[in-house]
């Protein structure tokens, strides 16, 4: 969902700020590194996923071969599914945990800054428009490009049960936290899980940063 946008020239000095000094922040400004006792809970969850489809997928194919039908395919389907859905979210939060120095999110006055990996995305935030909360009850799903069908959808909500993530919320699709950048009309990911922190949290830390920084627009 992230495209490219213009990266500021103060970017990288705010994110090697944020790195050396995170004791001593500048006034006004919010760090949210990755959260590693989430991710390594999140670990487990999928850990406990695939496991599980593998056991069930492997026991119910033993029962009943050599024959099959329409029904027992469909279950070997599903639980082939779940086992191979959960392997890609685990090897996805493996990958964010090995690499979680180079993940981090800054909100100062006057810019959103997201280091990715060796991406780095910043806007003004006088230009972040339509933040979407999605997945939670309440958010505003006016503005969003995140697809109804996805890996995550199906496989959240057992992963979940196994301990992958903790919910507070009801839930309609799988979490996501976006905004799109009012310059190029560019949608932004800002987390797709609660790796960094509860999606409510930032998503109300950074409605307060926009707010403020129009109204001092304003004046």
């Amino acid at each position: 969902m992230t495209t490219a946008t213009t990266i500021d020239p103060q970017a990288d000095q705010i994110l090697q700020t944020a790195h050396q000094n995170e004791a001593q922040l500048p006034e006004g400004w919010t760090v949210i590194p990755v959260n590693r006792q989430t991710v390594q809970r999140q670990i487990l969850g999928w850990s406990g996923s695939t496991l599980l489809g593998l056991v069930l997928g492997g026991a119910l194919l033993a029962a009943i071969y050599p024959t099959f039908s329409i029904i027992t395919l469909a279950l070997l389907a599903v639980l082939a599914f779940l086992a191979l859905g959960s392997l890609w979210l685990l090897i996805r939060s493996a990958r964010l945990l090995m690499d979680a120095d180079r993940h981090l999110i800054v909100l100062t006055p006057d810019l959103y800054v997201q280091q990715r990996g060796s991406r780095i995305i910043s806007v003004p935030m006088g230009e972040i428009d339509h933040i979407t909360l999605r997945g939670v009850f309440g958010g505003d799903p006016s503005y969003t490009q995140n697809s109804e069908v996805s890996v995550d959808n199906a496989v959240l909500s057992v992963g979940r049960m196994l301990g992958g993530s903790r919910t507070h919320r009801a839930r309609r699709t799988p979490d996501s936290l976006a905004f799109v950048d009012a310059r190029t009309d560019a949608p932004i990911m800002v987390a797709e899980d609660n790796s960094f922190a509860e999606l409510p949290v930032i998503e109300e830390l950074l409605r307060n940063y926009v707010n403020s920084a129009r109204n001092a627009r304003k004046v």
